[in-house]
């Protein structure tokens, strides 16, 4: 027992030893292994969630505007050709003048719309004819609502013809179709022993105001007013005949031929028919600023001479107030042609 724990004893010595005299062997280094990092992908940025692209805001539709029209200037009314047609149809119609005898007979009927053309002061001081309406002169063209209509008979009148001439111009020229005036005018009436009232006239009744031409409208108005500035240009036997002797102004006589044959003429005149006068401005004097003078037989004719040579741009004329009666009831000269 003992030699065999003996003999065991040895051997393990012997591993013992022989063990320790043998070096010991490096170990083949193992490389670590390394912790695999992913490699970096490149970044690729999230998708967004699509945002439609955002329109270039459309302002609404407005209402079309129409673009504010410059101003323009009227075009300027044709004088010559408006007042040459006018004269031509006045002179068929004879001039559209009435005396006071056939108004009275008219208005025994027809019952004309009475239009006195004088100022207040005159009919306070003078009287009027039953029924007339009074608008005076310088204001008729403002007051068209108190006419009656542009067919409708009307009978103008005033203290001599004259202004009453002018209103009826006027209104033909307006487009009025049925207007004459009073020959001599309101005095001519009394002359005749025809009926007179006193007091007021009975006040004119606004209603609609007719349609007119605008431009004409203006330009009348405007040339009435400017003529009441101007005591309505009519000159008296007595100071033409002064004149005659100092500035000297041009005499037309716009009565016919056969009239100047028959009644003699101022000295000096001129004769041109009034329905020529138009075609026949070569025979005036080439300076508009000239003094002229107009006449006929009784003023009526000589005051739409006179009107029509203004409205043509005139601008020294006036008419004889009763025309050449009353240069020879002044007792002055006549002469035959």
């Amino acid at each position: 027992m003992s030699k065999r724990l003996f003999i065991l004893t040895l051997v393990m010595l012997a591993l013992i030893v022989t063990a320790c005299a043998q070096p010991t062997p490096t170990p083949t280094p193992v490389p670590p292994t390394a912790t695999k990092v992913p490699p970096t992908a490149t970044p690729v940025p999230p998708t967004a969630t699509p945002v439609p692209p955002t329109a270039t805001p459309v302002p609404p539709t407005a209402t079309p505007v129409p673009p504010t029209a410059v101003p323009t200037k009227a075009a300027a009314l044709d004088w010559n050709t408006i007042l040459d047609k006018y004269l031509t149809a006045a002179a068929d119609q004879k001039w559209n003048g009435i005396a006071p005898a056939a108004l009275n007979d008219v208005m025994a009927t027809a019952k004309p719309f009475l239009l006195d053309v004088r100022e207040e002061q005159e009919i306070k001081d003078n009287g009027f004819i039953a029924g007339s309406v009074n608008i005076p002169l310088k204001n008729l063209l403002k007051n068209l609502d108190k006419l009656p209509a542009k067919d409708q008979p009307i009978v103008t009148l005033c203290a001599v013809g004259h202004r009453g001439g002018m209103a009826m111009v006027a209104l033909h020229l307006l487009g009025y179709t049925n207007v004459k005036s009073l020959l001599g005018g309101f005095n001519a009436w009394k002359a005749a022993n025809l009926p007179v009232a006193t007091g007021t006239p009975v006040a004119p009744t606004a209603g609609k105001a007719p349609d007119v031409d605008k431009a004409m409208l203006e330009a009348l108005d405007k040339y009435l007013t400017a003529q009441f500035d101007q005591k309505w240009n009519s000159i008296a036997a007595t100071a033409l005949k002064d004149a005659l002797t100092t500035t000297k102004p041009f005499l037309l006589d716009v009565r016919t031929p056969a009239e100047v044959a028959e009644q003699g003429m101022i000295e000096g005149s001129v004769n041109v028919p009034l329905n020529t006068l138009v075609k026949s401005l070569d025979k005036l004097p080439k300076d508009k600023a000239t003094p002229i003078v107009v006449y006929c037989a009784v003023g009526h004719r000589g005051a739409i001479g006179m009107m029509t040579l203004h409205l043509l741009g005139y601008t020294n004329v006036k008419s004889l107030l009763g025309g050449l009666p009353s240069w020879k009831s002044a007792n002055l000269p006549t002469v035959k042609p």
